[in-house]
C-alpha cells in the first residue's frame, strides 16, 4: 500500500498564527486561542486552544483510506483529548481511562478501533498513529508497536466537512480539548491505484496463481496500463463513483434489515471465507441462500419489495463502468479466466433469490 502525504505540521515552522505545512498542498494550521507556538510543538492550556486546518482543496476531502501519526505529551488524563479529528468523517482520540482510540464515520455509525488495555502514558512524549485501510481494516500504534486491530471498520468514510483541527473538537465545543503538548502531526491518504493491487490480492486470497492466470493477469494489467489516456481517466472517475455507490447501497441495505449491519458484515465474512476455500461455489450458494430466506421471514411486503429492488440496483452498479469493444471484449475475456466462477454471477443471484 502506497501514501501520499497531504498535511505535515513539524510545528518548527510558524508564519503569524499558522503552523507552516511542510508538503506542496499549503494545508497549514491555524493556530487558535490559549496555545503556545514552540520549537517542534504547540501547548495546549486551556480549553479554547486548537490547531484547525481549513479544507481548501482536494487534498483532504479526497480521501479512500487514512493514516494519522502525531507526537504527543498528554498531561494527566481525566477526561477525553482529541489529537486529530476530521470534522463528521474520523476522529483520533486519547479516551478517558488512557486508551487510544480511532473511529470512522460512514454517514450512520463511528466505528473504530482501541489500544485495549495498552495505555498512553501521561507527561511523556509518544509517538501515536491511527490507520484506516479503506475497507474494514484499522490499527493503532504506539511508539511503534501496533497495540489494536479490528476488521470491523465501515466500507468507505465520509469526507471531512470545512476543517480538520488537532487538540480540539472542531468549531466550537471546548468539552475534549487537549491538555499537555502536541509535536509533529502527519497526515497520509491512500494512492487510489492501490485499489488494484489490493482487490486482486483480497480476490485470489494472496494464493498462488495458476501459470494461466499469471499470464491473463499481466496481460490485463498491460492493457490497463496503455489505455489512452482520456478512456483511462473515464475509467478512474467511473470506478470511484462506483465505489461512492457501492457505499451508499450498503447502508441502504443497512437501514432496511433488521440488525441489517451486523448481517451485512456477517455474510461478508462467510462468503469471504467461502470464496478464498476453492472457491466453493456450492456454499456460496447456499451462504445466499439462506441470507435472502431470513430477510424474507423477517421482512414485510413494503420491505422485501424494496430489498429486491436493491438487488436491482446492485446489478446497475455493477454494470456502471462496463465497456465494449476493442480492448473492453479482451478485458472481459481475461476476466473469466482469472474469475471462472463469477461467469454466470447475475444469473445465479437472481436464480438463488427466486428459490429462496
Amino acid at each position: 500500500m502506497t501514501w501520499t502525504i497531504v498535511c505535515d505540521l513539524p510545528m518548527k515552522s510558524y508564519q503569524g498564527n499558522q503552523a507552516l505545512d511542510a508538503t506542496s498542498y499549503h494545508n497549514h494550521g491555524n493556530v487558535i486561542g490559549s496555545v503556545n507556538q514552540n520549537y517542534a510543538c504547540v501547548n495546549f492550556y486551556a480549553d479554547d486552544g486548537e490547531v484547525e486546518i481549513p479544507i481548501t482543496n482536494d487534498s483532504l476531502n479526497k480521501f479512500t483510506a487514512l493514516r494519522i501519526q502525531a507526537l504527543i505529551k498528554p498531561e494527566a488524563i481525566v477526561r477525553r483529548y482529541n489529537i486529530v479529528e476530521g470534522w463528521m468523517s474520523f476522529a483520533f482520540v486519547i479516551e478517558a481511562d488512557g486508551r487510544l482510540h480511532g473511529t470512522i464515520y460512514d454517514g450512520q455509525n463511528w466505528d473504530g478501533v482501541d489500544s485495549g488495555n495498552t495505555k498512553v502514558p501521561a507527561n511523556q512524549w509518544s509517538r501515536v498513529g491511527f490507520e484506516y485501510d479503506g475497507v474494514s481494516y484499522g490499527k493503532i500504534m504506539l511508539n511503534g508497536n501496533i497495540v489494536g486491530t479490528s476488521l470491523a471498520l465501515p466500507t468507505g468514510m465520509r469526507q471531512p466537512q470545512q476543517v480538520i483541527t488537532l487538540g480540539h473538537w472542531p468549531r466550537g465545543d471546548h468539552r475534549y480539548t487537549f491538555k499537555g503538548a502536541i509535536g509533529h502531526v502527519r497526515i497520509e491518504k491512500r494512492d487510489f491505484e492501490d485499489f488494484w493491487r489490493d482487490a486482486m490480492a483480497t480476490a485470489f486470497c494472496r494464493k498462488p496463481l495458476t501459470a494461466h492466470q499469471t499470464a491473463a493477469l499481466r496481460e490485463l494489467e498491460f492493457i490497463l496500463k496503455h489505455l489512452d489516456e482520456k478512456e483511462a481517466l473515464a475509467i478512474k472517475r467511473c470506478a470511484a463513483k462506483q465505489s461512492e455507490l457501492i457505499v451508499e447501497w450498503m447502508n441502504k441495505m443497512r437501514s432496511l434489515i433488521p440488525r441489517g449491519y451486523y448481517s451485512l458484515r456477517k455474510l461478508g465474512v462467510e462468503l469471504r471465507e467461502a470464496w478464498c476455500c476453492i472457491p466453493n461455489i456450492d456454499k456460496i450458494r447456499i451462504i445466499l441462500l439462506h441470507f435472502i430466506r431470513s430477510i424474507k421471514d423477517q421482512a414485510d411486503q413494503v420491505e422485501l419489495e424494496k430489498f429486491m429492488a436493491l438487488l436491482e440496483e446492485f446489478f446497475k452498479i455493477a454494470h456502471l463502468c462496463q465497456r465494449k469493444g476493442k480492448p473492453y471484449d479482451r478485458i472481459n475475456e481475461l476476466m473469466k479466466i482469472l474469475f471462472p466462477e463469477l461467469d454466470e454471477w447475475e444469473t445465479a443471484i437472481r436464480e438463488i433469490a427466486a428459490a429462496a
